[in-house]
Order: structure tokens, then C-alpha cells, then sequence
């Protein structure tokens, strides 16, 4: 099972994700690092740990449609190894394509922000990540979208933002009817993770990936436990 360090940008800076409730984020405070500067954060992530992948939700372009592409340029730059997954708040094919051609970069078209679920049919399963975004049990977004199961990709991100943040653990009942809706899709959960049991239950029920902030953060994975897990 592959873990996602998860990285949440706003004003420049690296913010702590609790329940989705963004304006009360908070600058992030880690035992992994003392910056809350985005570069900084991922080299120290990339010292504690070999991560291969990494997520970032660009608050500022999903929430007021302020686009930094120099900033992703630049951190492929950097981090030329790392395959960066973003959530930008992708609208329409004019937003995709701000974004597509950017080295080890996986557009991620979340629920919350797309407009237009023609986008679906245009681009190939493999050019986006699709991220089913959920509060209080129901999809932020097109609720049509959860009937077009065939316009899916192969791999889905499976957000809860109630248990982001949170120490309520990830919300296996929604995990599941996503699995059974798509049953070879490659299901990725979001929210709530909050230690190595945790991790070891979703890779039991076949979760292929998990997004991972806070447990890392607050020291609740060792680096052993994620070699363990993802091998």
C-alpha cells in the first residue's frame, strides 16, 4: 500500500487540515520539521523518509482561483524524483490544462471544485485522479457525478473531510460503497488515519493508497511501520 504524505497551502505556507473548517487552519506545527515553508517541509519529510509521492490541496487556488504555477515549475526542480499529486481546484479543461504539462505532476479533478463533468470525457483515465469529496455523508459537488461510475478513472481519492484531522479514524463504510461501486478501481482514503492500526486495516480491505497528515506529524508513525506497510 502506498502512503501520501499530505501537504494543505495557504498564503504561502503549509496549514493544518482539521474537518475541512478552513478558516480556522492553523500554521502546521510537526515533530518531522520546524518550518511551516512548503520547500523546507518536503526536504525534511524527504530526510525522515523516501517518500515517492506526494499530495498538496493549493487552498488559495481552490478556494479564491489564485494559480502559482512558477511555484510547481520550481519544485519539480527541486524534488525532480517526486511525483507531486495536486489538487488545484480544477473546474473545466481551460484549468486542466493550466496544469498538465508539468513533470511528475497528477491533476487531481476534485468533486468540490468541478464544474463541468464533460471534462470526464474528454481527458484519457490516465491524465487525472478523480477525488470523490465528502462532507457529512454527502458529495460536495454534482451529486450526478456518483451515477457516472463509467467516466471514472482508475484510480479514485476517497475524501472524508469530516475526519481530516481528526482522531475519529477513516470512515470505512464510505470507503467501502466506494469499492463496491468501482470494484477494480484503485481506491485511495483520505481523512482520518491515525496510526498503524489504522493503516494496516485499510490495506486489509484492499485500499491501495492513504493520504497521511497528521499522524506524521504528530509522531504516530515510526519510518519502520511505513516501510513495513507500503512493502
Amino acid at each position: 500500500m502506498l502512503i501520501i504524505p499530505v501537504i494543505d497551502l495557504m498564503g504561502g505556507k503549509v496549514v493544518h487540515a482539521r474537518g475541512g473548517q478552513r478558516d480556522h487552519y492553523l500554521p502546521l506545527k510537526s515533530q518531522l520539521t520546524s518550518s511551516v515553508y512548503p520547500n523546507a517541509v518536503i526536504k525534511q519529510l524527504l530526510i525522515w523518509f523516501p517518500f515517492t509521492d506526494l499530495y498538496i490541496a493549493d487552498l488559495d487556488a481552490i478556494e479564491t482561483g489564485k494559480i502559482d504555477k512558477a511555484f510547481y515549475l520550481q519544485l519539480h526542480q527541486l524534488f525532480p524524483q517526486l511525483t507531486i499529486w495536486l489538487d488545484a481546484g480544477i473546474r473545466n479543461l481551460d484549468d486542466w490544462l493550466i496544469w498538465h504539462d508539468i513533470p511528475n505532476l497528477k491533476p487531481i479533478l476534485g468533486s468540490e471544485s468541478l464544474n463541468d463533468l464533460d471534462l470526464l470525457k474528454q481527458l484519457q483515465p490516465t491524465e487525472f485522479i478523480l477525488s470523490l469529496d465528502f462532507r457529512q455523508g454527502g458529495l460536495l459537488g454534482k451529486f450526478e457525478l456518483l451515477e457516472q461510475i463509467e467516466l471514472w478513472p482508475d484510480t479514485i481519492i476517497v475524501m472524508s473531510l469530516d475526519s481530516v484531522g481528526r482522531d475519529d479514524g477513516p470512515d470505512r463504510q464510505l470507503l467501502r460503497k466506494i469499492q463496491l461501486l468501482k470494484p477494480n478501481a484503485e481506491i485511495v482514503a483520505a481523512g482520518g488515519v491515525r496510526g498503524k492500526e489504522d493503516l494496516t486495516d485499510l490495506a486489509e480491505a484492499g485500499i491501495k493508497a492513504v493520504l497521511v497528515a497528521s499522524a506524521l506529524h504528530k509522531g504516530e508513525l515510526s519510518v519502520d511501520t511505513i516501510r513495513q506497510i507500503m512493502n
